[in-house]
């Protein structure tokens, strides 16, 4: 079965369901803005940005895309990676296949990423908190020892924040 081509309303629609989510992600302190265009680009696509605040990344930025009949989200994890590339990748692909819902690319100018798409009708609260929260996990887990590898001369991984 294919996803269903979106409609007129998916735009009003997404943009609801995102809202709605703020609303209840801003209580505990994780989200920042949420920035939407309100018109489509020239591919006839709609974008939202949420900011989140992450533990290990300061701050995330999570791109969800409206195409005909996928939202796609992406976040960059870190920029291209400049040193100790094999063992980078190496590590890269080793935790792809440990991941849900998202998966690691390498995106513009050679950046890493995390991708997915989920097909417009299933974009509900509950899919968005979890697609958010994975997102969340996923960079915060894999950023310190991607940047550790790939940026070693440049990235200094900070003292948790977290007590015991």
């Amino acid at each position: 079965m294919s996803a269903p081509i979106s409609s007129e309303q998916a735009p009003l629609e997404l943009d609801a369901v995102i809202s709605e989510w703020q609303r209840l992600w801003r209580e505990n302190g994780f989200v920042g803005d949420v920035e939407h265009a309100s018109h489509a680009d020239d591919k006839g696509q709609y974008h939202w940005m949420i900011r989140l605040r992450g533990e290990e990344k300061d701050v995330i930025a999570l791109w969800l895309t409206l195409r005909q009949r996928t939202v796609f989200v992406e976040t960059q994890v870190m920029p291209a990676g400049e040193e100790n590339l094999e063992a980078l990748y190496k590590f890269l692909l080793v935790k792809n296949a440990d991941l849900r819902e998202l998966h690691l690319a390498i995106g513009p100018e050679q950046g890493i990423y995390l991708v997915g798409h989920i097909p417009v009708g299933e974009v509900t609260l509950a899919r968005l908190d979890e697609l958010v929260g994975a997102t969340l996990h996923y960079v915060d887990e894999i950023f310190p020892t991607a940047m550790s590898l790939g940026l070693a001369s440049l990235y200094r991984r900070r003292p948790s924040k977290r007590t015991l």
